[in-house]
């Protein structure tokens, strides 16, 4: 995976953590099964990072299992600052729901974050690396570039590409997170960042 992010599962949740932040955008089609706080993404809203993304079983019900997320990162003091002490943050945790398997828990969720897994698929862009994983119409890619919240929503959409020459043909929802280690040298960076998140994206 790329450094400063870490990618946890436990039960029907499946977590992106990005503790320190991370620009991130989505871009979703059809009638998504269940989501969360993916507003926060849209590129005129003030908020420019998040702290972690899910991906929870069971429809809407299993949005609850973003919400041991919040409490994992809370504790830790992660999160949008909005006060002067440590404890005094708004942890930003957009998820997405897959219809498959039993709704998902809060519970699930918090224990996500202490049991790394080793997901999907990498490979480096110049300078860059992309990595990324697709499960059941939702997929996370994740680059170490630096990127707004609206280049992070064309790498979004380059991920349809992927979840179509997979064969998924349903609604999905694709999160694309960057942590902002390395300056694009060059705008067109973007298109090869864009074409390498397709051949990353794999089901797990």
């Amino acid at each position: 995976m790329i450094p400063g992010v870490v990618v946890g599962r436990d039960g029907g949740v499946t977590v992106v953590l990005v503790p320190e932040g991370a620009v991130a955008g989505v871009d979703t089609r059809g009638a998504p099964t269940g989501t969360r706080e993916l507003d926060l993404l849209d590129p005129p809203n003030l908020v420019r990072e998040v702290h972690a993304v899910c991906v929870v079983s069971g429809g809407p019900l299993g949005l609850a299992g973003a919400d041991g997320v919040v409490r994992w990162l809370a504790e830790r003091h992660r999160g949008l600052p909005v006060g002067t002490e440590p404890h005094e943050v708004v942890p930003l945790v957009p998820a997405a729901a897959v219809a498959d398997g039993p709704p998902s828990t809060s519970a699930e969720g918090y224990a996500a974050c202490s049991a790394p897994v080793d997901l999907g698929a990498s490979t480096a862009v110049g300078e860059h690396t992309v990595a990324g994983f697709a499960l059941a119409g939702v997929a996370v890619v994740v680059t170490d570039a630096v990127l707004t919240k609206a280049e992070c929503r064309r790498l979004a959409m380059s991920g349809h590409d992927a979840l179509v020459r997979a064969g998924h043909r349903g609604p999905a929802t694709v999160f694309a997170l960057a942590t902002g280690r390395r300056e694009l040298a060059s705008p067109l960076d973007l298109d090869g960042l864009c074409t390498a998140v397709s051949d990353v994206l794999e089901p797990v």
